[in-house]
């Protein structure tokens, strides 16, 4: 294996910029190194990211607009409940394309539709010839055994 030359290896990597004075590694190279070129290039990116967010608001408060007058026809018309909500808001993901939101409320659709069983709690009580008097044993007898049919 031969080694390429420092210049070589050196050529496709971006040399850091450190400022004058300043040791490669200070953290005062940390702060970006304005100049004309490098400001323009940070003022067309604000600008960028300014219009993004402002893009996302928008499309924020229509999705909320909808959801409202979609909440409103629904109150209107039918008594609207809180898994008709979810259903809506599972819709409005999935439309959106974000999937693991979608699944999360489905889960939760879930749960309204077929809730987990409660515990049922048994209790078994044990009852001897011996603590019964004669009646309470002999109404029990006639209970569990059936009248023969006399013929």
């Amino acid at each position: 294996m031969a080694t390429e030359p420092k210049a070589k290896q050196e050529e496709g990597k971006e040399e850091k910029k450190t400022k004058p004075g300043h040791h490669p590694n200070s953290l005062a190279n940390l702060a970006p190194v304005f100049n004309s070129e490098t400001a323009k290039e940070a003022q067309r990116k604000s600008v960028i990211a300014r219009k993004a967010n402002r893009e996302a608001r928008e499309r924020l408060k229509i999705t909320a607009k909808e959801l409202k007058m979609d909440i409103d026809e629904l109150m209107s018309a039918h008594n609207v409940t809180a898994l008709d909500v979810l259903r809506l808001s599972m819709i409005k993901s999935m439309d959106a394309g974000d999937f693991d939101t979608a699944v999360d409320i489905a889960k939760s659709i879930a749960e309204f539709e077929t809730p987990k069983l409660g515990r049922v709690e048994q209790t078994n009580v044990e009852i001897t010839a011996d603590d019964m008097s004669d009646e309470e044993l002999e109404r029990r007898l006639s209970e569990l055994m059936p009248k023969k049919k006399e013929d």
